[in-house]
């Protein structure tokens, strides 16, 4: 058995691992039952980070820049471990490799507050933070992914420029504009999976808002890609991240991503759209029109050799998956070829156990400590006007207080609760993660807590590995 190894563009699962000491158990006992092959990976510019960082002092960087308090190495080297100790298939990804100068404001924008999108730093000082991660990541032999993601570089501006002056603006950025939009203009025609047939043609306004909207993204994304081939020298895989922006991607935006990306010689094995998914949510629109979306993208995506890949893969609960009938349209519109990851869930699975044990127990009391850690620190950043403050925070900061007041003191469906809660893995006490230590110190400690927990995380990755039908997929694999 070749594990880890890259998957190719292969229908499977990826997992963000946040406490792998934690989490991995579960996960791999999963994947060994049914036969599937997996990805297994952390965000870059949000969850993970160089060793460097996860060992600096407290307030030397953002609270969210590595924030599961898990370095790039750690991840890669527990994962590894795991996947050949159950003998499982693993690809290792290095998710959301972004040039973010601000990991702060990329988290409020998950959060749903307004944030800007590049933050106050450089392009060549993310860029330099890429590299170095880039570097941990390769230095350990064992990176097979990486999903690469501009989309702070999106100019949304564009979108609002008239039709002169859309055309003005390109034939200033662009030296070949007018090729470029004869490619955009000449129709192209796509077949989705039931076999029906639709066309994508702009006119020539349109191709020049789309061009120069992802101009500089595109820039980026071909930075992030030279970055990885100077410092990787084996066979990897590619992801576009194309998810982040604040409304569904459209079939000719995508279009036109593809195409360009194939002119600079960077050919993904999947791409994320926005399919209209919001992180820890169920999809909550018409089935019907999800399909057709998907249904869209995927055979635009499919004629340049690619799937799609789905994020904010987690619902509304760790039991909900992404609602009813979402996992069955998703299967239907792509010909159950796709790729789709969780992360985070995983982490509210954990609390929601740990919120279950009998008043009193260790691990409630430690499930209070730390969500009292957490408001305590998120009352402090909205005083202040700190890195996290935003108005949408404290709109949730107060409707948890009014909850509180009512006796209602820990919920577990506080939507501040849930959109922070991560920020008690990298709270620290005399430089200590101290809520990290802790919940991993109970899980081994124990033993019956330990056996729910594997339970449990092994039956929500059964639940996604079942739903979409990527039990078996390690079969599909030759060598």
């Amino acid at each position: 058995m070749n594990t880890p190894r890259y998957l190719g563009p292969l229908h499977h699962p990826a997992f963000g691992v946040r406490i792998p000491e934690i989490f991995l158990e579960g996960i791999m006992r999963a994947l060994k039952s049914t036969g599937t092959a997996a990805g297994l990976m952390l965000s870059y510019h949000r969850e993970t980070a160089p060793e460097r960082v996860i060992n600096a002092p407290p307030g030397a960087f953002e609270i969210t820049r590595g924030h599961t308090g898990t370095s790039i190495r750690q991840y890669i080297s527990a994962s590894v471990e795991a996947a050949r100790k159950f003998k499982v298939v693993v690809e290792i990804e290095a998710d959301h490799l972004a040039a973010v100068t601000s990991s702060a404001e990329a988290v409020k924008r998950i959060s749903g507050a307004r944030a800007s999108h590049a933050g106050a730093g450089s392009l060549d000082e993310a860029l330099s933070y890429v590299e170095e991660e880039v570097k941990e990541a390769a230095s350990t032999g064992y990176i097979n992914f990486f999903t690469l993601d501009s989309c702070d570089y999106i100019d949304y501006s564009a979108e609002r420029l008239s039709d002169y002056e859309a055309i003005s603006l390109l034939e200033q950025a662009y030296e070949d504009s007018a090729s470029l939009l004869r490619r955009y203009t000449t129709p192209r025609r796509f077949i989705a999976e039931d076999g029906s047939f639709f066309e994508v043609r702009l006119r020539e306004s349109e191709a020049a808002r789309i061009a120069l909207k992802l101009r500089r993204a595109l820039e980026v994304l071909d930075k992030l890609y030279q970055i990885v081939r100077k410092h990787v020298d084996w066979q990897v895989g590619f992801e576009i991240a194309f998810d982040e922006t604040p409304h569904p991607t459209r079939p000719e935006e995508l279009l036109f991503l593809m195409e360009e990306l194939r002119l600079k010689g960077l050919q993904p094995d999947f791409v994320a759209p926005n399919v209209g998914f919001e992180k820890r949510a169920d999809y909550r629109g018409d089935l019907g029109e999800l399909r057709g979306r998907v249904a869209r993208l995927a055979a635009v995506a499919r004629s340049y050799g690619a799937l799609l890949s789905f994020h904010s893969g987690s619902g509304s609960s760790p039991w909900s998956g992404k609602g009813q009938g979402v996992y069955e349209v998703l299967l239907e519109a792509t010909g159950r070829k796709l790729k789709y990851k969780i992360s985070g869930v995983y982490y509210e699975l954990l609390l929601s156990i740990l919120s279950r044990q009998p008043p009193g127990s260790r691990a409630r009391r430690l499930y209070e400590e730390l969500y009292q850690a957490v408001i305590d620190f998120l009352r402090d950043q909205v005083r202040g006007r700190k890195e996290l403050y935003s108005d949408t925070l404290a709109r949730q900061l107060e409707e948890y207080e009014a909850l509180a007041s009512k006796g209602d003191t820990y919920p577990l469906h506080a939507e501040v609760f849930r959109h922070y809660s991560f920020v008690a893995l990298n709270l620290r006490v005399d430089g200590r993660r101290v809520f990290r230590e802790s919940l991993v110190e109970l899980y081994k400690e124990d033993e019956q807590l330990r056996k729910v927990v594997d339970r449990e995380v092994a039956e929500l990755t059964l639940r996604l590995i079942d739903g979409l039908k990527f039990s078996g997929n390690v079969a599909l694999l030759g060598g």
